[in-house]
């Protein structure tokens, strides 16, 4: 993903629904995957087929292993993240909130809470395991038995996962989400940059303490853990995919020296970037070698 902060929902054709399986059969297992902190007004439900996928949502960590449901509501701040070597399967269905809306009117007065329930997931696990067979074997006239799910899977939150909000609480719900969207987009644009705690506090008119305290407790982290982090997903980009030399890119994506992003990116990978590029290539060198010996 880009720098998405506010995510714009590219629905699949026929569907009202982005629907995909990411897991070993069409993705790398030796590759680290991070998604961003982002939102939208969509519905997210993930369903882990195996492995575990970690993550934030609304500041809360959260991991779910093989069977687990994870439901991003409407507007929630959520991030997630595979690493390197570990098997994580999952099926990902995102209803469009115009769609949701059209179904069920008052869907603003609601949210889901799937994860915390007591109530049997038997056939939302079956419908998503259907679904994974459909994105993994494609074929003309799909779109009709997953539309049949869509409404089903529609139907199962509804009578069974269901939550009254408070009073105002979307007002200022989306208030603070405005705010967390604008600080991401700024952090997004700017990560290249010197962003000190002192700079982008200013710049929001917020004292750093202040700053620091409502940022840990929007996005589970502190500002320069996440910082750090955006910026070195940026450079892993550039470490696995390219030739460049290891300063470079350092310094390309904000980072103030190399001693700092080598302490950084071992903290994540457990060794250095130029050990990290080597081992990443002779993995793949070793894929394509197996591959032509089965074929």
């Amino acid at each position: 993903m880009n720098n998405v902060i506010y995510e714009k929902i590219n629905l699949n054709p026929n569907l009202p629904a982005l629907l995909g399986y990411f897991g070993k059969e069409n993705t790398d297992v030796k590759r680290h995957y991070y998604i961003h902190s982002h939102w939208h007004r969509s519905i997210e439900i993930n369903f882990v087929t195996e492995g575990e996928l970690m993550g934030f949502i609304n500041g809360k960590s959260i991991s779910a292993k093989s069977g687990d449901f994870v439901l991003v509501n409407s507007g929630d701040v959520h991030e997630f993240e595979k690493y390197q070597g570990k098997l994580c399967g999952v099926v990902i269905l995102v209803l469009s909130y115009d769609f949701i809306k059209k179904v069920y009117p008052n869907i603003d007065s609601i949210q889901f809470d799937i994860m915390n329930s007591n109530c049997k997931k038997d056939r939302l696990q079956e419908i998503f395991l259907e679904i994974k067979e459909f994105s993994l074997n494609k074929n003309e006239l799909d779109y009709i038995k997953i539309n049949s799910y869509i409404y089903e899977i529609l139907y199962i939150l509804l009578t069974n996962y269901r939550i009254q909000k408070e009073d105002n609480y979307t007002n200022n719900y989306f208030k603070y989400k405005e705010r967390q969207k604008e600080i991401l987009i700024y952090i997004s644009e700017n990560y290249k940059k010197e962003l000190t705690l002192e700079h982008i506090s200013k710049h929001f008119y917020m004292s750093s303490e202040y700053f620091s305290r409502k940022f840990h407790k929007w996005f589970g982290v502190t500002y320069k853990a996440y910082l750090n982090n955006f910026r070195l997903s940026k450079a892993y980009e550039d470490i696995i995919n390219s030739d460049d030399n290891i300063q470079d890119i350092a310094s390309f994506h904000g980072f103030s020296n190399i001693k700092s992003f080598i302490s950084v990116f071992k903290q994540k990978y457990n060794m250095t970037p130029l050990k990290y590029r080597k081992y990443f290539k002779a993995s793949k060198n070793n894929q394509k070698e197996n591959k032509k010996w089965k074929q």
